[in-house]
């Protein structure tokens, strides 16, 4: 009985301090539920027999289209994450605040975490597709130059919303609703496990605004069948374009955050 009683003490305890945080609570729900659905569209695809005609532009292997969809999401993870995943360590060890005051700029500090994840996910990536393409004897034909033409500017993209993110998560603590919404656009919409094709039109035409899918389909092309920076000018003008817009607005969400927290008093607060 005394263990049971204090497994249920401990389980209250967990359940009032979660329940402060109303934001990620929220968040967590959506997502589950968003989970399911991409189960039951990655099901509707697969029912699509052994063609899988939403693909062959990318080479037509299965296998190559789901592991480029793999490494896509860890960058995407990396460039949203390297910002608010740095802040979040420094509010749990309680030194927010003096790295704040510290003569390098904060966003340096966390723009260096950001590029020390970006070189682990790419090491990974190239063991990963060396490995598999030897294993599984995967088509693999690599233009290097529109590979990171399409990256570059997907990490600017996406670091854009990730610092958005961080000034609202100042504020919130927990639960960052900008890299959440990102997060769940990409696996839903930007075809990382299933073909956008399996959309309706309507829904298609949603996805195909999205940066993430955009940058999908140019590392997909550049990845697997030896696209050039031509073939891939229309997935980077549409990043660049994100990226002109979002930089800026990042920017300024970030700066309002922080200038918030401080306001309040509850910079060093987790």
């Amino acid at each position: 009985m005394n263990i049971i009683r204090q497994l249920g003490v401990h389980i209250l305890r967990i359940y009032w301090e979660r329940r402060t945080y109303k934001t990620a609570i929220a968040l967590g729900t959506v997502t589950a539920l968003i989970s399911l659905v991409q189960f039951l569209l990655m099901g509707k695809f697969l029912e699509d027999g052994n063609t899988f005609a939403g693909i062959q532009g990318y080479g037509g292997n299965i296998i190559s289209f789901l592991m480029s969809g793999s490494v896509f999401t860890g960058f995407v993870a990396v460039s949203l994450g390297a910002f608010s995943n740095h802040l979040q360590i420094e509010q749990r060890t309680g030194t927010l605040e003096s790295v704040v005051v510290m003569p390098v700029p904060l966003t340096r500090v966390m723009l260096y975490s950001g590029v020390v994840g970006l070189i682990g996910t790419a090491l990974g990536s190239v063991v990963m597709f060396g490995l598999f393409g030897v294993v599984f004897d995967i088509p693999i034909s690599i233009n290097v130059l529109a590979t990171l033409a399409v990256l570059a500017l997907l990490v600017i993209t996406l670091g854009s919303f990730g610092l958005a993110g961080c000034g609202v998560l100042l504020i919130t603590k927990r639960g960052d609703p900008v890299r959440w919404g990102i997060t769940t656009l990409t696996t839903l919409l930007s075809g990382v496990m299933y073909p956008i094709s399996i959309f309706p039109d309507w829904l298609q035409s949603v996805a195909q605004a999205l940066p993430t899918t955009q940058a999908l389909d140019g590392i997909r092309k550049s990845l697997l069948v030896n696209a050039d920076l031509s073939q891939v000018a229309p997935a980077l003008l549409h990043m660049a374009i994100w990226s002109a817009v979002m930089l800026p607005i990042g920017m300024a969400t970030f700066s309002t955050g922080m200038s918030r927290a401080r306001r309040t008093g509850s910079l060093g607060e987790y």
